[in-house]
């Protein structure tokens, strides 16, 4: 499919917006705001609905299929909007779903208009943005480093908190890896962005993408190695690979500190277990439909949970914040439409894989499931969501149209 040069150059745009890399801010002690104050988040946000606007006018029809043919997203896009009516917070449920309307609008654009390799090369473009200004803004520009004493010369980069930083650097060091090992041309510039990312992951000094980064390297022999063995032997190496990752980052994130050998207290990494105990007991008060799409937390349910952990504004688990919003319904739709991709991704290793990029969707996964250990990073309004849903839905499209995948 032939994209237009104009057309390229707003889906970078877009992207750009969607990563972060236009909306720079400060260490949180430092400012809350973007630089250049709150009107640059509103004035990037109209920019993306306008371009959204413009590509659907020219795509509907496209838009239409791609919605027919992945009946599971959108069933859990639809759970999250009447999720309205049961809504512990109705305004906060409105506000978020704006944004995730708009993630859905993009995923549904790129996957119709990019196949996945082409979608990597124009992430590539945003993420390496992102990563330059975070280098830059960090090393150049007072501010860019943390000053809390819990924090202290942590880099925060262009992303407000070092976590941010260290998750997304994790998504630019994994695609500018695997691009390098794939290709000839630029592979020197794709090297240099990957090993710029590795440094601003271990100046953020988070252990979470440490792991995640170390977990994607260790896997990539293991996909080559896959492809060579019969149907009863993958079988055996995929669900042990999946329990040792499983249990490895379970490990290294409830141990951080050990691990890291540094003391004090992460809140975003320490603490959690008993958090996640109240968690439970409030999933189970309303198990089916549960609280709202993101009103628990604001709400009166959540009050005793506010009380005892003040600096908790989310579960810190991915999957448990799901089941606290839309319940057991929601949580088992996701659960389906992963295990759907996971296939699909494991198929591609497995039937079409020649080059290491080949094996990107199936690493999207390992970011994915390890971060959403520690943080709620499912089903929001970012760049993890719209990185799960376009490519899912890219490789529903991929099997569809490819024989080889019949």
């Amino acid at each position: 499919m032939k994209v237009k040069l104009t057309e390229k150059i707003l889906t970078i745009l877009l992207l750009l917006i969607a990563v972060g890399a236009l909306t720079i801010h400060p260490a949180q002690e430092v400012s809350m705001s973007t630089l250049g104050g709150d009107k640059v988040d509103t004035l990037f946000n109209i920019v993306s609905y306008l371009i959204l606007f413009y590509f659907f006018i020219s795509y509907w029809k496209g838009f239409i299929y791609v919605i027919t043919k992945s009946p599971l997203q959108f069933f859990l896009l639809a759970i999250v909007l009447f999720s309205v009516l049961w809504s512990e917070d109705i305004n906060s449920s409105l506000n978020y779903i704006k944004g995730l309307i708009r993630i859905y609008f993009i995923a549904i654009y790129l996957a119709m208009r990019y196949p996945l390799r082409e979608q990597m090369r124009l992430i590539a473009w945003a993420l390496g943005a992102a990563t330059l200004l975070s280098m830059i803004f960090s090393a150049f520009v007072p501010g860019y480093i943390h000053t809390a004493p819990e924090l202290l010369d942590m880099w925060s980069g262009i992303y407000g908190h070092k976590n941010e930083l260290g998750y997304m650097m994790n998504w630019s060091a994994g695609v500018f890896l695997h691009l390098a090992l794939s290709s000839h041309r630029y592979r020197w510039l794709m090297w240099s962005i990957c090993g710029v990312s590795v440094c601003l992951i271990i100046l953020t000094r988070s252990t979470t993408s440490l792991a995640i980064l170390l977990t994607m390297i260790l896997l990539l022999p293991f996909y080559q190695s896959f492809k060579k063995t019969n149907y009863k032997l993958q079988v055996i190496m995929i669900t042990t690979a999946l329990m040792l990752l499983i249990i490895v980052s379970m490990l290294l994130i409830n141990n951080a500190e050990t691990v890291v050998g540094t003391s004090g207290k992460d809140l975003t990494l320490n603490g959690r277990s008993d958090l996640w105990e109240l968690v439970i007991a409030k999933v189970l008060e309303r198990p089916w439909l549960g609280y709202g799409y993101s009103a628990f937390w604001t709400s009166n349910a959540a009050s005793n949970l506010r009380a005892t952990y003040d600096w908790a504004s989310n579960a810190h688990n991915g999957f448990l914040e799901l089941l606290l919003e839309l319940g057991f319904l929601g949580f088992l739709t996701f659960a389906a439409g992963f295990i759907r991709f996971f296939v699909m991704a494991l198929t591609r290793i497995v039937s079409v894989a020649k080059k290491p990029e080949d094996y990107w969707p199936m690493q999207m996964l390992v970011i994915i499931v390890i971060v959403n250990f520690s943080e709620a990073r499912l089903l929001i309004p970012g760049w993890n969501w719209l990185m799960y849903l376009t490519t899912s839905l890219s490789l529903t499209l991929s099997f569809q149209r490819a024989p080889i995948y019949k």
